[in-house]
């Protein structure tokens, strides 16, 4: 039985025990006991308190090891120290899983950490998940087990998996406000025994779930949760809130990779890879799963904008173009039919503009829907302006009209499967014809922008479904195996962390990468002896284990043609070298053929502590230095990871050419990316890499620096 599946029992126990059970009102163990037992729990309910001998009119026992009937689910609201006993008697009677309500473990130092490791060595002996510790509880409507101790939730297609219970009673509220309701909610705590990505996989299974609401504090094995995301995301919308972005900074590093690589910016990027839909805040999260479970998904990303006034149409049209929308014109046979219903001189072309007719006639905006729907080249509406205010605007009896029309748009959207999204300054009214609306599943929004992001989130899923199954692995592999394992022991047995650029070439090499020959001088005689044989202009560069900035040493000269010119640079970079760090370990000076002219690239790895091998990849010069103009992809990478890189980067056209320039090889470039990834992969010692420059040609590259760092022992 895999992972996921075995958490099926969490979700529907037939006996469930209470232990540190209370009925002092306001604790946490009577919240939850409460909730449970009024939220109309059908299976065997044990309460445990070892100074009660009845609690909410019921028996309660002293100890687990009183009970002589199988359990299955414990929630634990004891000390610390209690709790590995209690698991351990949990398992003995049978638990498949146990809930930990306790706070003060793992988060609060060393300590906690020792009492977490004893928990899960009873649980793996005994074979019981663990939820949390430090958790809220948890919610299946199937079961009617609530153990949040949040009252009246109701049954219905959302389910959440949070790092946080206020984000729960959060969205609860929202819940209850909007007549909402939930299949499952997770409150997941530390997460010490059953993982985040565990968990999704198994929403992603449940068929009572519509919709996941992911809130993330931390991530952990961002890797697993990437890839369950990717398979999952396919199947249902998986809505993320993952908090953090403005104190994550650049990492400290020694790379170009590792300093323009602050954590958010690889959270964005996995989540793009897995399909997550991202937000920054609550209210956004559940106006956009609402989105999800009510409304058709679009076959593209057009939209027609329809309004009674040209200001509304053009905030309406930025805030389309800026969540990647496109408001294509409308063919003229199409526009002549609009133009029907709009005063003389109105546009027809998208956005439409309906003022001066709608206003007193509603069903002008029907009418006007019902033409863009039917079009092929629209794949959802986007209404803007004061729909359901023309009874304050204009006459009381136009409310009765605006109904009218409501009616008919919910029926247009039914009838061509298409989604409409409402932006109407009276959103928050209590009017019949946006109560139509609401209740009918169309999004009905006092925010432009919010209208917008609902449909381009619309076109995002479904572009997610006509995702393949299976990934479009880039192939890639060793030429030479077990090449690079054997320059790593060399390394490491040397002490070293950084490898020599001779020994990361090498490494580069055994994994088929074209490189340029290269030669290494010991001294400047030598340097002019092979620059006499090879015949082209030469770069020379320091090769020493001590200085990983060549350029900041002074250790570089280009364009070298004479043999003289290259004894004379082998001798300044050597010089130059013992300056900048008197102490330098120098192996001599490499020589390699300069690269014929191209688009410069940058192209490099490190290795996340949450999310594991990270491949990012940019242009080169002021783009990557000044502009931060570059892209990242978890590993492992598909083609379509390696494509969005490679083209989501704002300078992406000068590789298409421009300015007559003519197109760079791209798809030598997703070969890269997909082998620097496969080297990340199979050599964990790898901390990062820097591929800087790569000049990338009509066809083919050259690889012109080359950067190697391992990791230290104690993070392998």
């Amino acid at each position: 039985m895999n992972r996921e599946n075995s958490l099926a029992p969490l979700f529907a126990p037939r006996s469930i025990a209470v232990v540190g059970a209370s009925e002092t009102p306001g604790k946490a163990s009577e919240r939850r006991t409460r909730s449970l037992i009024e939220g109309g729990y059908k299976g065997e309910l044990y309460l445990i308190n070892p100074k009660r001998d009845r609690l909410f009119e019921r028996p309660a026992f002293r100890s687990l090891k009183d009970l002589n009937d199988p359990l299955d689910l414990a929630m634990l609201v004891i000390p610390g120290r209690f709790i590995p006993e209690a698991v351990a008697d949990a398992a003995a009677l049978g638990a498949k899983g146990v809930i930990i309500i306790t706070a003060g473990m793992g988060e609060t130092g060393p300590e906690g950490k020792a009492v977490e490791a004893e928990i899960m060595e009873k649980a793996r002996a005994g074979g019981v998940q663990v939820v949390g510790p430090n958790c809220s509880g948890m919610f299946s409507a199937s079961a009617g087990m609530n153990l949040l101790g949040i009252p009246g939730i109701k049954p219905g297609r959302l389910s959440v998996l949070a790092q946080s219970g206020n984000v729960i009673d959060s969205l609860t509220h929202y819940a209850r406000r909007r007549n909402r309701g939930f299949s499952k909610i997770i409150s997941s705590g530390n997460a010490i025994g059953v993982r985040f990505h565990d968990y999704l996989r198994f929403l992603g299974d449940d068929p009572e779930t519509g919709v996941i609401m992911l809130y993330l504090e931390s991530i952990r094995f961002g890797d697993e949760m990437i890839a369950a995301a990717r398979e999952v995301s396919r199947k249902k919308p998986i809505v993320a809130l993952k908090v953090g972005r403005t104190t994550a900074g650049a990492r400290a590093s020694a790379s170009h990779t590792g300093a323009l690589a602050a954590n958010d910016a690889i959270v964005e990027a996995g989540f793009k890879q897995a399909g997550i839909h991202r937000v920054f805040n609550v209210d956004e999260m559940f106006d956009l799963a609402e989105a999800f479970l009510d409304q058709p998904l679009p076959r593209g990303n057009r939209v027609a904008i329809l309004s009674e006034g040209g200001g509304d149409n053009s905030v309406a049209a930025d805030n389309a173009e800026r969540w990647g929308l496109e408001v294509p014109v409308l063919a003229e046979a199409r526009q002549e039919r609009i133009r029907e219903y709009l005063l003389s001189g109105m546009p027809a072309h998208n956005p439409i503009d309906y003022g001066g007719t709608a206003e007193e006639n509603p069903d002008m905006i029907a009418q006007c829907v019902r033409e863009v729907m039917e079009d092929e080249s629209i794949d959802s509406v986007y209404l803007t302006g004061f729909f359901g205010g023309f009874r304050d605007i204009i006459a009381d009896h136009v409310g009765a009209l605006e109904a009218q029309a409501a009616r008919n748009l919910v029926e247009l959207v039914g009838k061509h499967k298409k989604p409409l999204a409402v932006h109407t300054s009276f959103a928050g009214e209590d009017y019949e014809s946006v109560n139509i609306l609401k209740e009918n599943g169309i999004t009905v929004t006092s925010s432009s922008d919010r209208a917008a992001q609902a449909l381009a989130f619309l076109s995002a899923q479904a572009d997610n479904r006509e995702r393949p199954a299976g990934r479009r692995p880039i192939r890639a592999e060793a030429v030479r195996p077990g090449r690079a394992a054997d320059i790593i022991k060399k390394v490491r047995d040397s002490g070293r962390n950084n490898l020599l650029e001779t020994e990361a070439l090498d490494i580069l090499a055994a994994y088929g990468l074209p490189l340029p020959p290269s030669y290494l001088a010991k001294d400047p005689e030598h340097a002019a002896d092979l620059a006499g044989r090879l015949n082209v202009p030469l770069a020379c560069k320091i090769v020493s284990p001590d200085i990983i900035h060549k350029s900041d040493a002074g250790g570089v000269r280009l364009n070298l043609k004479e043999p003289e010119e290259v004894a004379r640079a082998c001798s300044e970079v050597l010089k130059n070298a013992v300056e900048y760090k008197p102490s330098c370990r120098i192996e001599g000076v490499l020589l390699s053929p300069m690269a014929a002219p191209g688009q410069e690239v940058i192209l490099g790895l490190i290795r996340d502590p949450s999310f594991g091998p990270v491949v990012m990849f940019g242009l080169g010069g002021i783009f990557v230095e000044v502009l931060k103009d570059v892209s990242f992809g978890v590993a492992p990478l598909s083609e379509d990871d390696a494509e969005r890189m490679i083209s989501e980067i704002r300078g992406y056209p000068a590789l298409t050419g421009i300015r007559g320039e003519s197109p760079k090889d791209i798809e030598s470039i997703k070969d890269l990316i997909g082998r620097i990834s496969l080297i990340a992969l199979e050599n964990p010692d790898i901390a990062e890499i820097d591929l800087n420059p790569v000049i990338v040609h009509e066809k083919g590259i050259s690889i012109v620096d080359a950067r190697i760092i391992l990791g230290n022992d104690d993070e392998q």
